[in-house]
This record gives structure tokens, C-alpha cells and sequence, in this order.
């Protein structure tokens, strides 16, 4: 039988502080919007086209990114897309979300604190 891949990297800023909540099983989630930028040319003038990504943090990923993230925060995010929807009136509203697997803080707090590192987020961070 052979395996498929389902993997995404990306690399933007937080567009908003994360939406962290707690489950009716208990769980906590957390959702955080990320923007990626691309450049290119067209009609020779560069153009700049924004990407917006919903990612989602579970358990003391969670957690981390409460702590750690706000809005502008640059991060580097491995996970995996998953596709999925919700009700709204009747109407099924398709979702995108990327579920982070790994992820990476690339800057420093405001205040001037140096963000963890991977090492100090390891046991956080990697869900798999």
C-alpha cells in the first residue's frame, strides 16, 4: 500500500492574537490566523498578494501559543491542512485549517524577551 503526504510549511506573521478556548471534552484549542506574503510581476509592475491561513494549536501547543503569540508575531508552522465545515442557518460554510504540528517563534517578545526556542518547546510543540 503506499502513503500519501499531507504537509504544509509556512512562514508569516500572526495576523491577530489567538482564540484560545477549552473543549466540552476538556481540550484546549487555539486559533490564529497567519499571513503569508508573495511577490511577483505583472504587466512588469510587482505586485504583492497576501495569503491568509487558519491554523489550529491543540493541548500545551495551546497553550504555548497563548503565551507566546500575538498579533505580528512572526512564525515558522509544519502541520498538515484539514478541511472541514460548519452551519451557519442551514448553509454549510467549507473550512481550511492548517493543524500545527511543529512550530517555530522567529522574533522577540515586544518587551524585549527572547521568545523559547525549539528546544525549550519540544515537548510542547511536536503533536505527532
Amino acid at each position: 500500500m503506499s502513503r500519501s503526504v499531507n504537509r504544509v510549511i509556512l512562514v508569516g506573521n500572526a495576523g491577530s492574537d489567538p482564540d484560545v478556548r477549552e473543549t466540552p471534552s476538556g481540550s484546549t484549542v487555539a486559533h490564529l490566523s497567519l499571513a503569508t506574503n508573495r511577490v511577483f510581476q505583472h504587466n512588469g509592475q510587482e505586485q504583492r498578494k497576501t495569503e491568509w491561513h487558519r491554523l489550529t494549536f491543540w493541548a500545551g501547543a495551546a497553550q504555548t501559543v497563548e503565551k507566546w503569540a500575538r498579533k505580528g508575531t512572526r512564525m515558522y508552522v509544519e502541520g498538515r491542512i484539514e478541511y472541514g465545515s460548519y452551519d451557519r442557518d442551514g448553509v454549510a460554510i467549507p473550512t481550511t485549517d492548517v493543524i500545527v504540528q511543529e512550530f517555530v517563534f522567529l522574533d522577540q517578545r515586544a518587551n524585549g524577551e527572547a521568545a523559547p526556542s525549539d528546544r525549550d518547546l519540544e515537548d510542547s510543540i511536536l503533536l505527532d
